[in-house]
C-alpha cells in the first residue's frame, strides 16, 4: 500500500465529508458528539472562495490515486481559503493584534489578502511519515495568495509536531498566547509568506 498526496476539489471533499471529519476528531482527540457541528462548519468552508484541499490517499501501489475512489482510503486533509474580514477568524486576530497594540493600519496590512489554513490533520497511524508535511507543502504551493496565516494551540517549546511542522515550512509568528472565545487554550497566530515576496 502507497500514500499519496493530491489535489481535492469541492465535490470530491464534499462526498468524502464524514470520513474527513472522522480524521479531523481522531487526530484532535475531540469527541465524536462534535461530528455535526463540525460538518456544517466544514461544508461552509468548501464554498468559500479560492477553497484548496489537498487529501492523502491510502491506494495500492500499482494503482493510480483517485479522490473518487472510496475505495481508497483518506488518511490526512487539509484546507485553506481565502481570508475575508467577514469571517470569525479574521475578526478574533483584528482584535488580538489590536489588543496586543497593533495601530489599525498595522492590523489592515497584516490581514491583508491571506489565506486561512483552516485545519490539516492526519489519521493517527499514519502519522510520523511525513504525510503532513506533504500535505502542507501541496497546500503552500496551490494556494492563490501568498499569505498563508493560521492558529495552533502553544505547547510548552514548541515540542509538539504541527509545531515542528510549521516552523520546518517558514511559518513565523503574528501573535503568541491569545485566546479565542470559549476556548480556554492559548494559541499562537502564524504566516508564512512565498519566497521572494
Amino acid at each position: 500500500m502507497r500514500v499519496s498526496v493530491l489535489p481535492a476539489n469541492n465535490r470530491q471533499f464534499i462526498a468524502r465529508l464524514d470520513e474527513l471529519i472522522d480524521i479531523h476528531l481522531a487526530a484532535m482527540s475531540y469527541p465524536q458528539e462534535a461530528h455535526p457541528q463540525r460538518k456544517s462548519l466544514w461544508f461552509y468552508n468548501a464554498s468559500q472562495p479560492d477553497f484548496t484541499c489537498s487529501m492523502a490517499l491510502l491506494h495500492q501501489a500499482d494503482s493510480t490515486p483517485n479522490p473518487d475512489d472510496s475505495r481508497q482510503r483518506c488518511v490526512g486533509i487539509g484546507f485553506t481559503f481565502r481570508g475575508s474580514p467577514s469571517t470569525w477568524w479574521y475578526r478574533q486576530v483584528a482584535r488580538g493584534l489590536a489588543l496586543a497594540g497593533h495601530p489599525r493600519a498595522d492590523i489592515s496590512r497584516i490581514l491583508h489578502a491571506y489565506a486561512e489554513l483552516s485545519e490539516i490533520h492526519v489519521l493517527p497511524p499514519a502519522q510520523g511519515e511525513g504525510v503532513g508535511t506533504k500535505i502542507l507543502n501541496n497546500l503552500l504551493q496551490r494556494t492563490p495568495q501568498n499569505t498563508v496565516m493560521l492558529s495552533t494551540p502553544e505547547v510548552e517549546g514548541e515540542a509538539n509536531a504541527a509545531w515542528q511542522l510549521y516552523r520546518k515550512a517558514g511559518f513565523t509568528d503574528v501573535l503568541r498566547n491569545f485566546k479565542f472565545p470559549a476556548d480556554p487554550r492559548p494559541f499562537g497566530i502564524l504566516q508564512w509568506t512565498r519566497a521572494g515576496l
